[in-house]
């Protein structure tokens, strides 16, 4: 099986994404983590919109005009 972490930053100052391929689970989410984690310091939760489900880290504040999101994927 092949794993795969999605991530996705967009502010008014620019905006990257990236694409890790990873060789186990493990590798993975440990990724996801330090990605989701990235996130939730470049936001302030209380204004901002948060999904938080398994394999999907999603945040959006229309205020300060910031997007993002990770995603871990299965082939």
């Amino acid at each position: 099986m092949k794993y795969r972490v999605v991530f996705e930053f967009q502010s008014e100052d620019g905006a990257m994404s990236d694409v890790y391929n990873c060789r186990d689970e493990q590798q993975a989410r440990e990724k996801f983590a330090e990605l989701r984690d990235s996130l939730e310091h470049a936001i302030n939760p209380a204004t901002s919109k948060i999904i938080d489900e398994p394999g999907v880290y999603s945040v959006v504040n229309r205020e300060a005009g910031i997007m993002g999101y990770v995603r871990l994927l299965t082939d």
